[in-house]
């Protein structure tokens, strides 16, 4: 009996943990409706006067086409103060055809535009960037740069191998990247080559000018080279492409991943490359953080596939001249495994996309990811055969490095959510401050207790989704509360697209054409 009050004890202690306040403020827009029922928000950003500039993007569904962009400006408590529709939509006569909105990036009230498109009389693809003040949203047009349309590597299918079999070509096209400063930007173009993995680069400030015009090329098949990430330095001037690499030399390898990763350094006098391996493990992916004097590539390793990872593997480099500083493989915590599994440890993580990576004030990182897979089934009936499609958004994974490349903590946060379609309720929107991590997900109504006083967040729906806020704290410790429950809410608000901005994250909430903006404040 004693004992059975002492256990009785112990879980009331462990419950009353997890009920502790997190100050989250809410502040919510008005109810409003568009035109369109599709929209995602694509950009937040401080007006500098306490309010905020919102950019979403909408699209028409079956029967309204059309595809653009709404400008919204609110002040400090989500007021609409002004408001902008921009229609990617072709005029009559008009010999362009839209391609696409690359990115778009605001900075000292300044919103940029970077348009890709086709031009049908000139046979080649044009880079335009759109620009315009936040009061008065009456862009302005100047071209960037053009190619040549048979220069340029057209779709995600390219002909490889005997007989031209279709394969798929995932740097294909054009793609944008913006530094953390907002003060630069990046677009990458990949070209048409057979022989070789052949890139332009063209880097520009926030004011349009061009800084970087190269084109990259590796003496080895596109489909041999993984374009893997690319990033822009702090002061703008320089670029860093990160490829792993098939060679020859790396496939002789006896244990490890048959590859290399290849860091190049791009300015706009030279160029130069930096070889690093993982040794015996695999990592599937990694990714570039810069800071002021280091330079670091990120990602989970495992030591028997791709795909099962033990822990998360840290290459430090002299951003300059791109010398290995450190390289480290740090296996996953006894907490993480823990979280994960209980007391069985004997098991690997599989199935993990990056969602989030964040630096702290403190030049920590927060990585952030998912395990999110896609299963895929052939059911047979009476009335014949039909292929079902399940998309799962399970566990949240996040893990704090210290400076010198070593893990501070890392917690595996149970989640369990499936859809039959890419679902826009469930996943999660991350943030950082004070060197925690928050997290904002949809849940159902009750929190689930699952094996070895453990917790599991059940999945939610558009029409009944309660909004939970979870915080790791700096030393690893996991809290979280309800901030929303689905009664208080006219709308359930999609968190797989939030955005951060400062302190707070920004959420759109949509049921039908009715809408709501919302905003939480930590």
């Amino acid at each position: 009996m004693k004992k059975t009050l002492i256990y009785v004890a112990f879980l009331m202690l462990s419950y009353f943990a997890f009920a502790q306040e997190i100050p989250v403020k809410i502040t919510k827009s008005e109810l409003f409706k568009d035109e369109y029922k599709h929209s995602n928000i694509q950009l937040v950003e401080e007006d500098g006067n306490g309010g905020v500039v919102v950019v979403r993007s909408y699209q028409g569904g079956v029967f309204l086409s059309g595809q653009g962009y709404y400008f919204e400006h609110y002040d400090s408590n989500l007021k609409l103060v002004k408001e902008y529709e921009y229609e990617s939509k072709q005029k009559k006569g008009d010999k362009t055809v839209r391609g696409k909105i690359l990115g778009i990036v605001m900075h000292d009230q300044q919103i940029n535009m970077i348009e890709y498109v086709y031009d049908k009389t000139e046979k080649a693809y044009i880079c335009n960037g759109l620009t315009s003040g936040i009061n008065d949203f009456n862009f302005t047009s100047k071209e960037l740069f053009r190619i040549d349309s048979d220069q340029v590597q057209k779709t995600g299918m390219s002909m490889s191998g005997i007989g031209g079999n279709l394969r798929y070509d995932g740097d294909s096209g054009a793609s944008m990247i913006v530094n953390e400063d907002k003060t630069a930007f990046a677009v990458t173009v990949d070209i048409k080559d057979r022989k070789n993995e052949t890139h332009k680069l063209y880097l520009f400030d926030s004011a349009l000018n061009q800084k970087i015009d190269h084109t990259f090329k590796r003496d080895i098949k596109d489909k041999r080279f993984i374009y893997e990430d690319i990033d822009v330095s702090k002061d703008g001037n320089t670029l860093y492409l990160l490829g792993k690499v098939k060679t020859d030399e790396a496939k002789k390898k006896e244990d490890g991943g048959r590859y290399q990763y290849e860091l190049t350094r791009i300015t706009n006098n030279d160029e130069k490359t930096q070889v690093f391996d993982t040794d015996e493990h695999y990592a599937a992916s990694l990714k570039i953080i810069i800071f002021q004097n280091r330079l670091t590539c990120i990602g989970f390793y495992s030591d028997r596939n791709d795909n099962r990872f033990k822990g998360i593997s840290y290459f430090e480099l002299d951003p300059t001249t791109l010398s290995i500083q450190k390289t480290k493989f740090n296996k996953f915590t006894e907490q993480f495994m823990i979280d994960k599994y209980g007391k069985d440890k004997n098991k690997e993580l599989k199935n993990v996309s990056f969602k989030k990576i964040i630096v702290t004030t403190q030049n920590e990182i927060i990585l952030n990811a998912e395990e999110f897979y896609i299963v895929t089934n052939y059911v047979s009936t009476p009335q014949g055969s039909y292929q079902s499609t399940t998309y799962h958004y399970d566990d949240i994974i996040t893990a704090k490095i210290d400076t010198s490349g070593d893990i501070v903590w890392a917690r595996n946060i149970n989640k369990r959510q499936d859809s039959g379609a890419l679902n826009p309720y469930f996943s999660y929107t991350s943030t950082a401050k004070a060197g925690s991590a928050y997290f904002f997900i949809n849940t159902g109504e009750k929190v689930r207790k699952i094996r070895r006083d453990r917790i599991e967040f059940k999945e939610a729906s558009p029409k009944r989704s309660n909004l939970n806020v979870i915080k790791v704290d700096e030393n690893g410790d996991f809290d979280y509360r309800e901030v929303l429950d689905d009664k208080e809410n006219e709308v359930p608000f999609m968190v797989a697209y939030g955005k951060p901005c400062g302190d707070s994250v920004f959420l759109l909430g949509q049921k039908g054409k009715k809408k709501q903006i919302l905003k939480l404040t930590l």
